[in-house]
């Protein structure tokens, strides 16, 4: 009986043995179909990013490129005032208050010495328009200076 057990338990594991590859083979191809999702899955993702990066670039480059139209617009507006009249109307001898500024385009101007100012930057708090000032040209940029509060400019262009 002892020997007829021995059989039996060997037989059960030869048997075991040979089902437990084939179990694996039976899993092994689902393993694959997860790992190809997965890895067209991740591919898609990718794919997804980079169209984001290149639509983020062209976005930057709109950018870039708008603002160096508007710089040359601005470079192409800016008029020189003649050297001989500015030092007859400007510069740190030649005071005067602003007194009105008006909106064109959404930008404040005003008028002085016979020329329309554009201010660049946002007007200081601080300065009120009757404060007295004067517009100086410093490396070949317009400045509004206001004597009351030193050490501040505004940038112009002369339209």
């Amino acid at each position: 009986m002892k020997r007829f057990a021995i059989a039996g338990a060997i037989c059960t594991a030869f048997l075991v043995a040979a089902m437990v590859p084939s179990f694996a083979q039976d899993d092994h191809p689902q393993d694959n179909k997860g790992q190809d999702a997965h890895q067209q899955d991740t591919r898609s993702q990718d794919e997804h990013q980079n169209q984001e990066r290149q639509d983020h670039d062209r976005q930057m480059q709109q950018k870039n490129d708008q603002e160096k139209h508007d710089q040359e617009q601005h470079n192409q507006q800016t008029r020189r005032i003649d050297d001989a009249h500015f030092r007859e109307h400007f510069g740190r001898n030649h005071h005067f208050a602003v007194h009105h500024v008006t909106m064109v385009g959404g930008r404040p101007h005003f008028a002085y010495g016979g020329y329309n100012f554009e201010i660049v930057q946002a007007w200081p708090a601080g300065w009120a328009y009757s404060d007295p000032c004067y517009i100086d040209y410093v490396d070949g940029t317009y400045f509004l200076y206001d004597l009351d509060h030193p050490g501040i400019q505004l940038e112009l262009i002369v339209l």
